[in-house]
Parts: C-alpha cells; sequence; structure tokens
C-alpha cells in the first residue's frame, strides 16, 4: 500500500485558493427508519432519476461541467470507500465529489438493481411498516432493523453520484453485473421484511445504533488500510474476487482516456487485503488514492472552523 498522506483541506492547488465549495445539498432520501416509513415530498434532486439505458457503458449526465479546480493532480483515479447505509453518506460524497471534481463517476452497483429498487421500494416500505405495527415501538431502534431499512433504501453511494452527474453534467457509469442483485433483492418482499424476520433480528440481533456500526466499520477499514487487519474468510470471497476484476477491467478502460476517475464502493472491495484481494492490488500500476469516506467530512474544515487535516491513501 503506498503512503498515508495528511492532506490539509486548503491544499487546492495554486487556481483554487479562496474557491468556496458548492452548498452541501440534504440528503433528498435520507437513509433512516423514520425517513423511509413516512410520505415524503419530493424535492428538485429527488427527481433526478436517469438511468443507463444499456450496458455498463450508459451514462448519466454527460457534456462539460463547469471547470472549478479541485485538488493537486496526484492520481487519475480515486477509491471512494464507504460503509453501506451510512446516514451521513449522502452528504459525504457530496463533499468529496466538490473537492476531487471528477470526470467520471463510477458506482459499485447494477443497472438491474437500481431499476428493481425503484420498482420495489414502494412495497418493501409497506411490507416494513406493516411488519414494525405488530411489534414492540423499540423494534425500529434495534441495529440489525435499522440496517435492514437502509439496505431497502435506494444507495446513498448511486443517488449522490446521479445527483452530481446531473448537476455537473459528467457521466455517471455502474459497474456492477447484477448476479448477486438478481439472487438477493428478490428475498426482501418474502424473507427479510416480515414480521417474524424482523422479531428473530430484534431478539438475536446485535445492541447499538447504525451510527455506531458505521464508525466501526470505518475503523475496521482503517486497520485493513495499514495491513492490521485479515479479511474473514466466507464463502462469497471467489465471487467477490471475480466481480472485483470485472470492475478493475473497467476502470483502466476509464482511465486510459486521461480522465479523472472516482469510483465509489464498499470498503471491503477498496483496500490492498493480504491475500491479493481488493482492487489496490488489480490497480496497482495506476497508483489509486484511496479515501475513506468518514474523511470526506474534514475536506473544507477549515473554512468551517475545525481541524483542517484529512487522510488519503496514496
Amino acid at each position: 500500500m503506498a503512503n498515508r498522506a495528511n492532506i490539509k483541506g486548503d491544499v487546492l492547488g495554486e487556481g483554487a485558493k479562496g474557491c468556496k465549495p458548492l452548498p452541501l445539498p440534504p440528503d433528498p432520501h435520507p437513509q433512516s427508519l423514520e425517513g423511509l416509513l413516512k410520505g415524503r415530498k419530493v424535492g428538485p434532486l429527488a427527481r433526478l432519476s436517469g438511468i443507463p439505458s444499456a450496458g455498463w457503458e450508459g451514462g448519466v449526465g454527460g457534456g462539460q461541467g463547469p471547470q472549478v479546480p479541485g485538488p493537486p493532480p496526484t492520481s487519475q483515479l480515486y477509491l471512494l470507500a464507504t460503509v453501506h447505509g451510512d446516514p451521513a453518506g449522502y452528504g459525504r460524497v457530496w463533499r468529496f465529489f466538490e473537492y476531487v471534481r471528477p470526470e467520471v463517476i463510477t458506482v459499485e452497483i447494477s443497472r438491474f438493481s437500481v431499476r428493481y429498487r425503484q420498482r420495489a421500494g414502494r412495497d418493501w416500505r409497506r411490507r416494513l411498516s406493516g411488519a414494525l405495527a405488530s411489534l414492540p415501538p423499540d423494534t425500529d431502534k434495534n441495529l440489525a432493523v435499522a440496517r435492514l431499512a437502509a439496505q431497502i433504501a435506494l444507495p446513498y453511494e448511486y443517488r449522490a453520484a446521479r445527483d452530481w452527474g446531473k448537476v455537473q453534467h459528467i457521466p455517471v457509469k455502474l459497474l456492477d453485473t447484477g448476479v448477486v442483485a438478481r439472487r438477493h433483492l428478490p428475498r426482501y418482499a418474502d424473507q427479510f421484511l416480515t414480521t417474524e424476520n424482523l422479531r428473530l433480528l430484534r431478539e438475536t440481533g446485535p445492541a447499538g445504533t447504525l451510527e455506531a456500526f458505521v464508525i466501526q466499520e470505518f475503523h475496521r477499514a482503517r486497520l485493513a488500510l495499514e495491513r492490521k487487519l485479515k479479511r474473514i474468510p466466507r464463502p462469497q470471497v471467489a465471487e467477490d474476487g471475480s466481480r472485483e476484476r470485472l470492475w478493475a477491467k473497467r476502470l483502466r478502460r476509464l482511465a486510459a482516456k486521461e480522465k479523472r476517475v472516482v469510483h465509489v464502493g464498499g470498503w471491503e472491495h477498496l483496500v490492498p487485503w493480504p491475500d491479493g484481494g481488493g482492487l489496490p492490488h488489480l490497480l496497482a500500476d495506476l497508483k489509486p488514492c484511496i479515501m475513506l469516506l468518514d474523511e470526506a467530512e474534514k475536506i473544507y474544515a477549515k473554512e468551517e472552523g475545525r481541524d483542517a487535516s484529512f487522510q488519503m491513501y496514496c
């Protein structure tokens, strides 16, 4: 793994001194159980629903966006490592895009997954609401239930990329094939969102909050980046490796066009595992920069009167 860099929030290159960040928009679809179950008014960003029409090469946006200074061009490829379901994820991703100014964005999701979730979302929310109504009032506070609620939402990684692509007129590409989604998503309605399953999650699931879980996951991600954590063996490791090789091939093709590419995906795919797994190993010759998404909180911190340093692994 390359060196960890402590970067000051005002280090944006000579042309960017005094440049102010764009207003950070609120998440139009907050990933909380309360937000999922309440009727929500759709704001301007929530109406942006473009999806590539054919294949992974299709993209949202296109054309030339405003030429706003970004960070020094230390890399053409940035890997933004997320924790799925992070309640603060949308705003954090947006802030990272504001800083890096990508010319192309890729996301760890498939067209199938986006379309399936959009079609099934209302029914999933109805089922979740109905199941919770017959369970004790504190069930929605359970960590496992909160994670399930986050999983049935359209992922913030995709929504932030889609909205940024629309605003800045840049392409957004969805890298995954949909194989995992085709196997997994149909199980939500009849298996995961039932009263019995939610009861079991409440009775046997781990204690804590979703926010605390996200903090713990980013801690694990840091340990992995610093080579202090080994990957836990699991059945899907081989399948993950196949997916990562496909993503690497597609990212390499985009990087060859000399565009500044940002890939947004789960942290477990974006760290260099000792067993050789992870995109950083497959893309080592491109010298990608990796940032954990919670570090994005510190971007532009100096203007906000906070600690102005953040870490990027390059």
